[in-house]
């Protein structure tokens, strides 16, 4: 019950089970093929953006969208958390002007603040992050991007903990670049940064930008294409078993159908707030419209949360730590994403209940079981 990477299906790990097979092989440039294809139904957009698998994660998907950009043009980034605030450092290596509007720890920035900012103009670019994983708060995009999409040339979402997981219509909401990894809610090993990009983000590679080398994207451009005709592609080495275990992994959403597997991480993620709160602690999402279907926050109010996840690893669960330095040494968070169950729900909270009443915590033992279980029923 991470945040990521997460617990693997025994299929998809079998799928990188393979000797001798690389880059150029037949078998590889297949899964690439079909690994391309199948991420535009999880991004929702069609033929007309194209997907890229990269090396790298999340971060080096996001440094990669600097291809997109050029000397001197601003970007505005929507932070949320931790994860938002990347986006900073991240842009400011490079030779752009960079903005941030921040939101206070378990909120959004609101949609109307975005807005606001952006309609004083020069922006060429916005960032936002779909669902913050350091706190579990999921951004109203399509509201966000439905308020500035005139207003700017470029809107990127970062999906790292959402797509999979969440309802993602990159192309209705009108979303240029949509990204996420393959650790997260894909439920795939970590290796590869996932992007899909609209024919505004496409058209951009045509020109100059101050992008780096391996993660430039017009490098990968003709290596994605050509994989998606079925021919051999290379620029930098791909990691070739995560590719054909992310493959698998798609083969199987589709198998389990994504509004089915949508549906599963909101039962499981209502199911795990409701034993939360049912045993008397507090989530760190404050709006119920923001809670994620991926990762849940935890509040403590006595209990070293660090002693909490040293604890229920003993159990078999684990959990991961609170990293939004606001909330430092107060919460810890329940990853709840990828190949969870309703099963997965109950004994999480079941350890969690023990293991917080054995250091002190002040929680009703049963009753965030029973509420769990409850909610699962609702």
């Amino acid at each position: 019950m991470h945040v990521g990477p997460v617990t693997i299906e025994d299929e998809v790990l079998l799928a990188g089970v393979r000797n001798n097979v690389g880059f150029s092989s037949p078998e590889f440039v297949e899964a690439m093929g079909k690994m391309l294809r199948g991420l535009r139904k999880v991004f929702g957009v069609d033929d007309s953006y194209q997907t890229f698998a990269i090396v790298g994660g999340g971060t080096s998907a996001m440094e990669s969208v600097v291809s997109l950009l050029r000397k001197g043009e601003k970007v505005l980034v929507v932070s949320n958390g931790v994860f938002g605030d990347r986006w900073e450092p991240l842009l400011k290596r490079y030779p752009l002007q960079v903005n941030v509007l921040r939101a206070d720890p378990g909120d959004y920035v609101p949609p109307e603040a975005v807005e606001d900012e952006v309609s004083k103009g020069g922006y060429t670019a916005v960032t936002m992050t779909h669902v913050e994983t350091s706190t579990g708060v999921r951004h109203p995009v399509e509201e966000t991007v439905k308020r500035i999409r005139d207003r700017v040339d470029l809107i990127v979402v970062d999906g790292v903990s959402a797509a999979g997981a969440e309802t993602v219509k990159a192309k209705d909401w009108g979303v240029d670049v949509y990204l996420t990894a393959s650790q997260k809610a894909l439920g795939a090993p970590p290796g590869l940064g996932l992007l899909a990009l609209s024919e505004r983000a496409l058209e951009r590679l045509k020109g100059e930008s101050v992008s780096g080398y391996l993660l430039d994207l017009r490098n990968w451009l003709p290596v994605m294409r050509n994989f998606e005709e079925g021919k051999l592609g290379y620029f930098s080495t791909l990691p070739v078993h995560t590719v054909l275990m992310l493959a698998k992994s798609l083969e199987l959403i589709e198998k389990e159908g994504l509004e089915n597997r949508i549906a599963r991480h909101e039962k499981v993620a209502r199911a795990i707030r409701a034993g939360v709160e049912g045993m008397g602690l507090k989530i760190v999402a404050r709006r119920p419209e923001a809670y994620s279907n991926t990762v849940t926050g935890v509040i403590v109010n006595g209990v070293d949360p660090a002693k909490v996840l040293s604890a229920v690893i003993n159990e078999g669960i684990e959990l991961a730590p609170g990293v939004h330095p606001k909330l430092q040494g107060r919460y810890f968070r329940i990853g709840h994403m990828g190949w969870v169950t309703p099963n997965d729900a109950i004994a999480t909270i079941a350890v969690l209940e023990r293991v917080l009443k054995s250091l002190g915590e002040d929680v009703r033992v049963g009753e965030g079981v029973k509420a769990a279980q409850l909610a699962l029923y609702s």
